[in-house]
């Protein structure tokens, strides 16, 4: 609190008490804290006063935002910044600090694009903006930059996330900026305040919706009627039949294999955190353990940190900063692949393996694959596999930035930081050789490391003043230097004489395979400058440079330029307004900037040359191979990009309204193009062709009730992005995406196409127009395929009577038409309600395990949907006749290209604060349960697990794409906070 009218004033301690010298019976303190409203009270003659309760405000315009290098009032923004506060972090339990995001922020689609425990996540602000560099955002933490992603760092520690979407906002970052920015500030201690704040949850996770598949009995009956097909239409080739009927009679339902690798999943999460100080030394120290077991048997994730903040005013001119953390990960992968074939994983294994075999032999000993051969795909018991194959990563990171800062006059302050972060993975693998896929190499074991460090020195300059009533400037200049170090190294071995020691000594292996090692490094170099001023309250102007010299690029293109400017008018403040008291907020904004992408490898500019061993007599030799062309003249992706937003604040910014449109084209494209092969390669890095975004987004914010017994919050966000594609070097269109060799045998591996005009992430394919249903049908049609009733039918859309690659389209599109989450808290006394609803319309998914689980070839398992298979003229028009194998062998169809649309009941929480009693406030000052549901409800068309997937990770040119991909979970947690 003030003494109104002066700058004399000072802090309450712990209990809320405090002292102040003042003059007079008239004067009058001013109580404020942030987030809450303002109270005034007259001192009087007394020595004390009465005690005052503030008020919260539904938002404060005056609250400090994280940008680039420094802070800035909300009101003062002139770019598109949005924030999630701690308060935010903690109404939901989460494994990941990204996850926070998903469905919160307007502009920003999350993916859960791995749903094991510890699985990645895939971030996209304001769409897509590279082909072959990098989509993700810069992440900077504690300022930091380039910290990787969040899977290490604990949400609980987390004080706010701020989200930087424009150029305004961004371009301070320069060749890094183009993605977007997450700024992640980490809890610190307050004066006057001791702490020990403690939260514990368990859980339960559970698969959410696992596929209904045959029976024994009802695979057995279709396994017999794919080879009295083949038998009628192969009479040279008669096979008996793989069951009897006596057989089929005492199968009953069988093995029901997704059964037996799912799990009721436990999962824990444990936090103490101490915190307070003074006003010369703050702390905040936490420590956490979270534990979260896959629903498919041995896959987990696990996860200890320690968090160390400090801040020590050491004068009134000299302030220490000091943040750092420790943390540990393991992760026990649940060893799902999208390579597929005998060693398709255990997901995969699961779907097609034959629920007539039982998981175990008469002997207690695992079945050793699938039977009965040649009948059905050949695989390995999953059962087997998942509770005998290792595959886990253990990582260790400590990430620790000091900085010291130095007021030289008013307003003129001087800061010099340093940190590093260190990050070492190892990766351990073993395939014992009493598994199927351990057969062929008599077992298998590897071990792996992998250091990563990245270390960073920051020198920045800011000038803080407000000159006079009228004008108030804010000026950051700055000079830093980063650098990146990766060393890896690992070893493998075969032929293993016995598997008790798995892959902890190498030495077991018969055969050594080649070892592998490498290191490599980056670095960057830059100087920036921002200005801020401010105007009579109500102008904003901001102008950013960033100059970046990365060691990545060519020797020609070494440093980047990337400026912007962005102006705000606060409308709010003319006179004019004030006869529109309904108005509490108005604000216009609008930015142009230029931003950098240079994700790629190091050493992409230069003369590269690979390892080619070969052997000479008995001798090992290496000779060199050139890997490519160099092109010195490489350099960053640049995104020139616009913004115009409005913000609004209504009824004492009871509703707050935030709405923004922005245009953004990618030039300069880090694209691999065709070269002719007589220059002894394929391709070279190039800069070349452009890409476009566009888009609108919308957030809003009301206060829809508020009362001590009843209150009612809403939280709304709406996204809409359309990206294009507008040059590939000259070229029309590209093949591109991943798919399968166990899915398309002999067919073309590629699933999308880059088409100039059309969005990246495109489906390409043949239009299915349902089954050939008579030999008549099939002659008055023209086609000269061989093709028979029962087999499924394709457009001939180039009318040359056969189905070829000229007849694809596409098919569908992986990017959605828009996404939105609403959240909506409500307050009963000491009972809360949290619900959060997120949706994606028209995105398109890519299932690829119907190619598995609906066609004939060597049959793995199939959905119960085959039950309503073709047998004969009209009886089905989707599903083709037992032996059909056209669809498998052609390629990506329509059919398999599904409606990914969803709304989820994402988040629903009812927490109660405990009363705590007057004898025990002193000790306890708050305490509160809750119950948390996750992915309670999906209402979707999409037949797979999840329309949420993508089994490629975070590929550019394969967005979702559903193969053998890790089940989401449906999730219960209780919980306890307690305070001290």
């Amino acid at each position: 609190m003030v003494v109104k009218g002066t700058t004399l004033g000072t802090a309450t301690d712990a209990e809320g008490k405090f002292t102040l010298p003042v003059a007079g019976d008239d004067a009058v303190l001013v109580y404020s804290f942030i987030g809450f409203e303002a109270v005034e009270r007259r001192v009087g003659s007394g020595a004390t006063v009465e005690p005052v309760r503030l008020k919260e405000k539904s938002t404060d315009l005056n609250d400090v935002v994280v940008v680039g290098y420094g802070t800035q009032r909300r009101q003062d923004l002139t770019g598109a910044v949005a924030s999630i506060s701690a308060e935010q972090v903690a109404e939901v339990p989460i494994a990941r600090a990204e996850q926070i995001l998903q469905g919160r922020v307007s502009g920003v689609q999350v993916t859960q694009t791995n749903s094991e425990p510890g699985g990645g996540v895939s971030i996209r602000i304001r769409g897509t903006n590279s082909i072959n560099s990098g989509n993700e955002p810069l992440f900077v933490i504690d300022g930091f930059p380039g910290a990787g992603d969040l899977n290490s760092i604990n949400p609980s520690d987390i004080e706010s996330i701020e989200v930087l979407k424009d150029a305004s906002a961004t371009a301070i970052y320069g060749s890094r900026g183009a993605n977007g920015v997450v700024i992640v500030t980490t809890k610190k201690g307050k004066a006057g305040r001791n702490v020990i704040d403690f939260e514990a949850y368990t859980g339960l996770n559970t698969v959410r919706k696992p596929y209904e598949l045959l029976n024994a009995r009802e695979f057995a009956t279709y396994l017999n009627e794919v080879q009295t097909l083949n038998n009628q239409e192969n009479p040279t080739q008669v096979r008996a039949l793989p069951y009897t009927q006596e057989q089929i009679a005492d199968l009953g339902k069988g093995t029901d294999w997704q059964d037996e690798i799912f799990r009721a999943a436990r999962m824990g999460n444990y936090q103490l955190g101490f915190s307070g100080g003074n006003e010369e030394t703050r702390y905040n120290l936490s420590f956490n353990y979270f534990d979260q077991e896959g629903i498919i048997i041995n896959s987990g994730f696990k996860r200890g940190s320690v968090r160390l903040n400090l801040d020590r005013k050491v004068s009134d001119k000299i302030n220490f900063n000091f943040t750092s953390q420790l943390s540990r990960t393991q992760q026990q992968r649940a060893n799902v692949n999208t390579d597929g074939g005998s060693s398709g994983g255990t997901v995969l294994d699961a779907l097609r393996f034959n629920p007539a075999v039982p998981v175990r032999d008469a002997n207690g000993n695992f079945t050793l694959d699938n039977q009965p051969q040649p009948y059905v795909e050949i695989g390995g018991n999953p059962v087997a596999y998942a509770e005998s194959v290792r595959n886990e990563q253990n990582v260790l990171r400590g990430l620790l930035n000091a900085a010291g800062t130095y007021e030289i006059a008013r307003g003129l302050k001087l800061r010099i930081s340093g940190g590093i972060d260190l990050f070492n993975s190892q990766e351990n693998r073993f395939i014992p050789s009493t598994v199927f896929v351990g057969q062929n190499t008599n077992g298998f074991a590897f071990k792996g490391s992998a250091t990563n460090y990245s270390w960073l020195n920051e020198n920045t300059l800011t000038f803080d003043r407000k000159l006079n009533e009228n004008n108030a400037l804010n000026v950051v200049a700055g000079l830093t230097f980063q650098e990146f170090v990766n060393e890896r190294y690992n070893a493998s071995v075969s032929n293993l004489f016995t598997n008790a020691l798995g892959n902890d000594n190498l030495g077991i292996g018969g055969n050594v395979l080649t070892p592998g090692s490498g290191r490599n490094s980056n670095t960057l170099a830059s100087y920036f400058g921002r200005i801020n001023y401010r105007l009579f309250e109500k102008y904003l102007v901001t102008f950013t440079m960033r100059a970046d010299g990365s060691s990545r690029f060519g020797d020609n293109n070494k440093f980047g330029y990337f400026p912007s400017a962005a102006v705000a008018y606060r409308v709010i403040d003319e006179n004019f307004m004030k006869s529109l008291p309904v108005f509490s907020d108005l604000k216009l904004r609008a930015s142009y900037g230029i931003t950098g992408n240079q994700e790629i490898g190091s050493y992409q500019s230069l003369a590269r040359y690979g390892l080619n061993p070969y052997t000479g007599g008995t001798t090992r030799l290496v000779g060199l191979t050139a890997s490519n062309i160099p092109n010195p003249d490489l350099t960053w992706e640049s995104t020139a990009s616009s913004d115009f937003g409005i913000d609004i604040g209504i009824l004492k910014n009871r509703v707050l309204l935030t709405a923004d449109y922005y245009y953004k084209k990618t030039s300069d494209l880090l694209l691999q193009v065709s070269i002719p092969q007589t220059s002894g390669f394929s391709n070279i890095l190039l800069n070349s062709g452009s890409v476009q975004n566009k888009g609108f987004e919308l957030g809003l914010n009301t206060v829809n009730v508020e009362g001590a017994r009843f209150g009612w919050k809403t939280n709304l966000n709406f996204s809409l992005n359309r990206n294009k594609v507008l040059d590939l070097n000259g070229e029309r269109e590209r093949f591109v995406g991943q798919s399968s060799g166990s899915v398309f045998p002999g067919a073309a591996g590629n699933t999308g196409i880059l088409r100039v005009g059309q969005p990246i992430g495109a489906f390409y394919g043949y239009q299915f127009l349902g089954i050939w249903q008579t030999p008549q049908e099939i002659a008055e049609s023209g086609i000269t395929d061989r093709v028979r009733p029962g087999d499924p039918r394709y457009a001939d859309l180039n009318g040359n009577n056969r189905i070829d690659g000229g007849d694809r389209i596409i098919v569908g599109q992986a990017q959605p038409d828009f996404i939105y989450g609403v959240t909506n808290n409500f307050t009963f006394g000491p009972l809360g309600l949290s619900l959060f609803i997120q949706g994606v319309e028209g995105s398109s998914v890519l299932n690829l395990n119907r190619y598995e689980l609906e066609s004939g070839f060597v049959a793995p398992n199939k959905v119960k949907a085959v039950l309503d298979r073709w047998t004969g003229p009209g009886t089905s028009n989707t599903i083709p006749k037992a032996n059909s194998v056209l669809r498998r062998n052609t390629g990506i169809t329509s059919d398999v290209v599904e409606d990914g649309s969803f709304v989820r009941l994402k988040t629903a929480t009812i927490s109660y604060t405990i009363p705590v009693p007057a004898g025990m406030n002193k000790t306890v000052k708050a305490a509160s349960i809750y119950v948390t549901g996750q992915n309670l409800i999906t209402i979707t068309d999409y037949t797979g697990y999840d329309p949420e997937v993508n089994s490629f990770g975070n590929s550019n040119l394969s967005l979702n794409t559903d193969y053998n991909a890790f089940p989401s979970s449906r999730t219960f947690i209780a919980g306890v906070r307690i305070g001290f």
